[in-house]
């Protein structure tokens, strides 16, 4: 009896697993078979160089692994390249429907479009995806090496990321991607990491300060590339909500950035008149509402055309004043805070010797009080700080020949460089050589340019309770030579101290490629760091800066956490 009642559950289960395994074939056979989805077609076109050398060796391979890559992890059909080259036949799309265009014309669901830039001995890969049924944006994707060593990690990388967010690839867990919450690991080799950011030895290595070691593989970290002649850019806060926005100025729009980790995500965008082109934008919360202005500086070869807006959302603005016939700058004037300052065009020339203060009312800015500076600089020009801490202060500008200049606000020169510091691309007055939108103008008339000078930053650079400058120097030897014939292949920037007679230097980037459109410092309000935001036009080949449409924004971690106290530099 007892073995029996023992035997009957192991009978009801070997009888319940028969009639399920029965009941799982019998789904089976009446079920339709699975139709595999067809595979996705993609055009990859031939990536883009920006580089003082040539890369072309590496371009043509990158293109090939890639698709391979995507070929065998996401099982997509690649587009004949043969195919691909003749429908490009020399033409170079830059717009959203010359990809898609491009694409029909191939048979393609999707077209692959890239760039590979080199700074320094590090590589970037920039790529993006267009869907050509679709009219929703591209996709972007970028990855970095640090040596040409490290291409093929990259291309890996890239692949796996597209595969997976645009084709559904499920991507092996040997190379996924580290955890959000995985502390990322030291990318600094040497034992002496701030000589990968500052330069090597003597005056240009930095006891000071030093790059935080998870900036990236060579100092720092590159955001995506963009579409873009770089003008001028900003941060602040645009929709109150405590986060602050990247503004990136192109010369005929204003584009508004979220920042997700390294990548910037388009939100809004503002546009210019055609005619009038920008050369600055600065931002500020002078109206004291809890959300930034952006005050937009632009003219045509004759006069201004400037603007100021709240932004709403998307593209919506809020415009404070428009049309204005002044040439603007929102800065901060010690002892003022955050002041709005505007200077005038002249009949005969760009502009007014005259430097004011305005105010906006009604829609309209009125002229306030003169700021007291020498009558040879102008609103863009000049930064002012008490540079020795006496109480008294100084004005630190960048004069036409672009030389640095230390003066009293009476007019009186203090100091002025040997060497040439700022190096510019922008300027008012003349006509342009190139348009708004980048078209080319072979009538444009040099003469009569008044040259722009980035941005002088008055900052403590070294933790001594002494405010310092920090300001670009772009390279340039025909550029200093030839009046008209702005063309600057690299750039650095510079960290100088006042030591009584002369600003001496602190420390200095090592020298980076591309022309150094504007640059920001962003002290932590909490912690001893700051993080130091460049902005760079891209070079392609040999090719000349103004022929170029490509920019980025480069991201150094500064921290000063471990500043040796020194004493100032005593005068040579």
């Amino acid at each position: 009896m007892y073995k029996k009642d023992l035997a009957a559950p192991h009978c009801f289960a070997l009888i319940l697993t028969l009639f399920l395994c029965l009941f799982g074939m019998t789904a089976q056979l009446n079920a339709a078979p699975a139709t595999p989805a067809p595979a996705k077609k993609v055009a990859f076109l031939p990536f883009e160089t920006h580089a003082a050398k040539d890369l072309s060796y590496l371009t043509s391979g990158i293109r090939d692994m890639l698709a391979s890559r995507l070929a065998a992890g996401a099982r997509i059909r690649v587009i004949d390249r043969a195919a691909v080259d003749k429908a490009l036949a020399g033409a170079k799309p830059s717009q959203p429907e010359q990809f898609r265009a491009l694409g029909k014309n191939v048979g393609a669901d999707y077209v692959v479009a890239g760039s590979l830039t080199a700074i320094g001995t590090g590589m970037s890969l920039d790529a993006k995806v267009f869907s050509v049924t679709g009219d929703e944006p591209a996709q972007t994707f970028f990855a970095t090496a640090a040596s040409e060593n490290e291409i093929i990690a990259a291309i890996d990388q890239l692949a796996w990321e597209v595969g997976a967010k645009v084709f559904g690839a499920q991507r092996p867990g040997s190379v996924a991607a580290p955890a959000a919450n995985q502390p990322a690991q030291p990318q600094y080799l040497s034992a002496h990491p701030e000589r990968a950011f500052m330069g090597e030895g003597g005056r240009g290595a930095s006891p000071f300060i030093r790059p935080l070691g998870s900036t990236g593989p060579f100092g720092f970290t590159k955001s995506q590339n963009f579409n873009m002649y770089l003008q001028a850019m900003d941060v602040a806060d645009m929709d109150g909500d405590g986060e602050d926005e990247v503004i990136l100025a192109d010369r005929g729009e204003v584009g508004i950035y979220k920042r997700d980790g390294k990548k910037l995500r388009k939100v809004g965008q503002i546009t210019t008149i055609a005619k009038y082109k920008i050369h600055y934008i600065s931002v500020a919360d002078l109206n004291r509402n809890g959300k930034a202005e952006i005050y937009v500086s632009a003219a045509d070869e004759k006069e201004p055309n400037s603007f100021a807006c709240e932004w709403q959302g998307k593209n919506k603005v809020e415009y404070l004043f428009k049309d204005a016939r002044w040439y603007v700058r929102a800065m901060e004037l010690p002892g003022e805070g955050m002041t709005l300052l505007g200077q005038r065009p002249a009949v005969s020339s760009p502009i007014m010797p005259g430097v004011f203060r305005l105010d906006v009312a009604k829609g309209k800015l009125v002229k306030g009080s003169a700021v007291q500076l020498p009558a040879w600089i102008n609103v863009f020009d000049f930064s002012i700080a008490d540079l020795d801490n006496d109480g008294s202060k100084e004005i630190v500008a960048i004069d036409q020949y672009d030389r640095l200049v230390v003066a009293k606000q009476s007019g009186t020169t203090l100091w002025k460089s040997d060497d040439y510091f700022g190096g510019t691309n922008r300027f008012i007055g003349g006509r342009d050589a190139i348009g708004a939108k980048g078209a080319k103008d072979d009538t444009g008339d040099p003469e009569g340019r008044t040259y722009i000078p980035s941005r002088i930053v008055i900052a403590d650079l070294n933790k001594d309770g002494v405010v310092d400058v920090l300001v670009n120097k772009n390279l340039s030897s025909s550029s200093r030579l030839f009046k008209n014939m702005k063309n600057y292949p690299s750039g650095e920037l510079h960290a100088l101290t006042w030591n009584g007679i002369a600003l001496t230097e602190i420390w200095r980037t090592r020298k980076i490629d591309g022309y150094i459109a504007d640059y920001l410092l962003r002290p932590d309000k909490k912690e001893p760091t700051a993080e130091l935001l460049v902005g760079l036009v891209l070079r392609q080949g040999d090719l000349d800066l103004l022929s170029s449409k490509n920019s980025t924004v480069l991201m150094y971690n500064l921290d000063f956490s471990e500043a040796e106290k020194a004493p100032k530099a005593e005068s040579e």
